[in-house]
This record gives C-alpha cells, sequence and structure tokens, in this order.
C-alpha cells in the first residue's frame, strides 16, 4: 500500500484534475485498496455521500481503519454487480483497476446503471497497464467504440508519462 500512496495517489489526483468544474454530490471510488485515493476525494469534494468499494475485505477493513469519518462509507463490493439503485452516482472513479475487472462489459455496463444522466466516470491508470492486460482496448478509437456499444461515451483521453486517464459519460440514446 506504501506504492500506491507514493505512485498510484499521484496519478490519481492527476486524474482528477481534467474533471470539469463542477461539484460532485454523490461519488463512488472502484478499487479503494487502502482508501487513500477515497479519503482525497472527500477532501476535495465536499459530496454528500462517498462510497467507497473492493472486493478484498481485508482492502475494506484496512481503509476503514485508515480513512474512515463521516464522508465516507467503505464497502466490500463488486462492480460487475451492485446494489446501487439506478443513476445514484455523479462521480464514478476507478483508479489502477479496470483492467483487472473480471468482467470488463458487465462492469461497464453497471456503471451506465448507476451513473446519473449528467455523470462522470473517470478512468485512471498506467497505459502500461491496459496495453499488457487489454491490447485490443489500448487504441483510443477502439475503446471509445467498446465503451459506445454498452451506452457510454468517451469524451477525453489524456497521457503524461505512463499515465493514461480517460473521461467518459453516459451516452443518452
Amino acid at each position: 500500500m506504501k506504492l500506491w500512496n507514493k505512485v498510484y495517489l499521484p496519478m490519481a489526483k492527476w486524474s482528477l484534475s481534467f474533471l470539469p468544474a463542477k461539484q460532485f454530490h454523490h461519488i463512488l471510488d472502484i478499487g479503494v485498496g487502502n482508501g487513500a485515493t477515497t479519503y482525497y476525494l472527500s477532501q476535495r469534494f465536499k459530496a454528500e455521500s462517498i462510497i467507497g468499494i473492493d472486493i478484498s475485505a481485508k482492502a475494506i477493513e484496512q481503509a476503514k481503519r485508515l480513512h474512515s469519518n463521516n464522508a465516507i462509507t467503505f464497502e466490500r463490493a463488486n462492480i460487475e454487480e451492485t446494489d446501487y439503485p439506478s443513476d445514484s452516482f455523479d462521480l464514478i472513479c476507478a483508479f489502477q483497476n479496470h483492467f483487472h475487472w473480471n468482467n470488463l462489459r458487465g462492469s461497464l455496463l453497471e456503471i451506465r446503471r448507476i451513473l446519473t444522466d449528467d455523470g462522470t466516470l473517470l478512468i485512471g491508470c498506467e497505459y502500461s497497464k491496459v496495453k499488457y492486460f487489454l491490447p485490443e482496448l489500448k487504441e483510443r478509437d477502439v475503446f471509445g467504440e467498446y465503451l459506445d456499444d454498452v451506452g457510454l461515451r468517451l469524451l477525453q483521453v489524456e497521457r503524461e508519462r505512463d499515465w493514461v486517464v480517460y473521461r467518459v459519460d453516459k451516452r443518452i440514446r
């Protein structure tokens, strides 16, 4: 987790710099690990609710121990299938983990379901991980078509060093 705080937290902060200047009210952070990114989100956005999820019980236990406060809820959950109501979150973040999801398409469909119509999905990670784990989706146009197929729209792709961020919204049909 020290690696996360030293290397990946700066990547998450960089990724968040590409968000539009607006207030987010309900935030979901996917794959929280030790909760450092979720805590940062709680400091940056004075949201009504911030939920951090992870499939690992150990990660959720550590996140609760290190970063519990009234603004954050940590829950063990899998993004492939959640119990959240439709249109629950206006910001959903996934840092350094979407390439590990067992069912990327199913996870993105679930994200589309729980994302508000004016919401934003922000995916930030090392580009080398995309090339290694998702080589068929490494090109912007191909990933954009993949997202379009699940009802999402790729708005922006930025790269710096080995980092990449994808800003995505819900394509209204």
